[in-house]
């Protein structure tokens, strides 16, 4: 079974899509920079990326037996050493020695941001973890509070592994150079935490070396600055090997460098897309401009590491590593979804010791995915598609959920609106009032206006008022996203 990756070490796999004296040359540098990286980042770097790469030939039986392996360990751990969860054990009358498997997982609370906000941090923290584990972090606040958390020093070095990791399946390599378009608070920081000496001197190596690695590898340009002829001048400039960034923002400069008729004098080897659901029209607009296969990454700030991937075979599919993670996509009662359903996404990290996530409810919608065996010969767990923020969808005139995801196919797969218009944001003002913002196409005119309001009307029912402005941009939010559906609820909140 080819898995697109060699398994005979660190060398063969840098090296394995490079040729000539040149690229010999370039291996080689990658393989040292590569043996230096494991060094300093520690061994479990380099056995976490190996295991990775094993693994994912594994049959699904296989990797669901090491998945619960794991996972039987992490609930025994938080149910000695973790205030909410002993005490959620003892009023479930559940023994943790019993807990081993899937089946057993369900049996505990899904937590939220909100619940890990009523409690003191300390309930949530494992009392038998050194002080100097722990590493403190805080998400971006997108939601409209912004949340501490903390990480698991011992987990980074898998955090390193997972990119690399991905990297590979589309023939990138550790030390590609690329261009980053983010959010400043994704910009690389370190994180806080107390720590021994020991832990100091190699947190600022690993520090030292990741500043090196930035300044050999990396351009970074903030999501509120992105201008697209400045970013092609960049990208001509520093001739990175790819891009990776915000899905809308990447889809906002595409199509704004094929309006001017800018094109890339070299070819990428791939646009990674991140942050955001990447829906028909963005990915077409990517794909047109930058002709380089677009990977889309989902991922979590609370757990650091991207926990999913699109399959290069099936790419509108994610497959999941459970060597990180298990997901679960669930209904409003709780009981897992059936294939094709939409349910909220919940993770279990598998490696936070220090306060664990088990069971966090993400707050992204998911459709369940029936097929086991994927094309490419992966045993990794597929999810059909992820839908969007919970929190960004609104509901027609019968009550039934609408997405952003659904809402992007709806517009142009059901109805070909990709002519008309390029970007958009469908704002409900109120409960039956709601405003669709469009950044026109060429081909945009009256008749498109009216076939808007008609399309919308019999997705979201006839008892809703719609109306169609135009804009010249759709302004970004604090978080730097651009939602697609903005509702009542979040209208105000930027």
């Amino acid at each position: 079974m080819d898995l697109g990756v060699s398994q005979e070490g660190d060398g063969a796999w840098t090296r394995s899509k490079t040729r000539g004296a040149e690229a010999s040359r370039g291996g080689s540098v990658r393989d040292a920079a590569f043996r230096l990286t494991s060094a300093v980042v520690g061994r479990r770097f380099k056995g976490a990326f190996d295991e990775m790469r094993r693994a994912q030939g594994f049959s699904a039986a296989e990797l669901q037996e090491r998945a619960e392996a794991r996972l039987a360990l992490l609930l025994q751990h938080a149910a000695e050493n973790v205030p909410f969860y002993r005490d959620a054990y003892r009023n479930l009358g559940l023994d943790p020695n019993q807990l081993h498997g899937l089946d057993d997982l369900r049996k505990l609370p899904v937590i939220n941001k909100n619940i890990l906000r009523e409690y003191r941090s300390e309930d949530f923290l494992a009392a038998n973890v050194p002080v100097n584990r722990r590493l403190q972090a805080t998400t971006s606040g997108s939601t409209g509070e912004p949340f501490s958390f903390y990480l698991d020093r011992r987990m980074m070095p898998l955090v390193f592994a997972s990119h690399l990791f991905y990297d590979s399946w589309f023939g990138l390599h550790p030390f590609d150079r690329h261009i980053r378009i983010v959010a400043p608070s994704m910009m690389q920081r370190p994180v806080q935490g107390d720590t021994l000496k020991a832990a100091r001197l190699r947190y600022a190596a690993t520090t030292r070396l990741q500043s090196l690695y930035e300044s050999w590898t990396q351009r970074s340009a903030s999501v509120f600055e992105a201008d697209a002829v400045e970013v092609h001048r960049q990208t001509e400039a520093f001739r990175p090997h790819y891009i990776v960034g915000y899905t809308s923002t990447l889809a906002v400069i595409a199509s704004e460098l094929l309006k001017r008729n800018l094109p890339l004098a070299r070819k990428l080897k791939g646009i990674i897309t991140i942050a955001e659901i990447l829906t028909p029209e963005r990915k077409l607009l990517i794909e047109r401009y930058f002709d380089a296969p677009v990977i889309n990454r989902y991922g979590q700030r609370e757990f650091k590491f991207w926990c999913s991937q699109n399959c290069m075979d099936a790419p509108e599919r994610f497959h999941v590593n459970t060597e990180l993670v298990i997901s679960e996509i669930l209904r409003e009662d709780g009981t897992p979804a059936a294939e094709g359903e939409v349910g909220r996404l919940v993770l279990t990290n598998l490696h936070n010791y220090v306060m664990p996530f088990i069971r966090y409810d993400t707050g992204d919608l998911a459709r369940a995915e029936g097929q086991t065996v994927c094309a490419c010969g992966r045993g990794f767990p597929l999810i059909e598609r992820v839908e969007g923020r919970a929190a960004e969808c609104i509901k027609d005139s019968s009550g039934k959920l609408v997405s952003p995801m659904s809402l992007s196919l709806y517009l142009f797969a059901s109805n070909d609106f990709a002519d008309t218009v390029r970007h958009y944001q469908l704002v409900e003002e109120s409960q039956n009032r709601l405003r669709l913002l469009v950044v026109p196409a060429d081909g945009f005119n009256e008749q498109a206006r009216e076939r808007l309001c008609d399309s919308l009307a019999q997705l979201l029912g006839e008892s809703v008022t719609i109306e169609v402005k135009t804009v010249k941009a759709i302004p970004l939010e604090k978080s730097g996203k651009r939602p697609l559906i903005k509702p009542f609820h979040h209208v105000g909140v930027a």
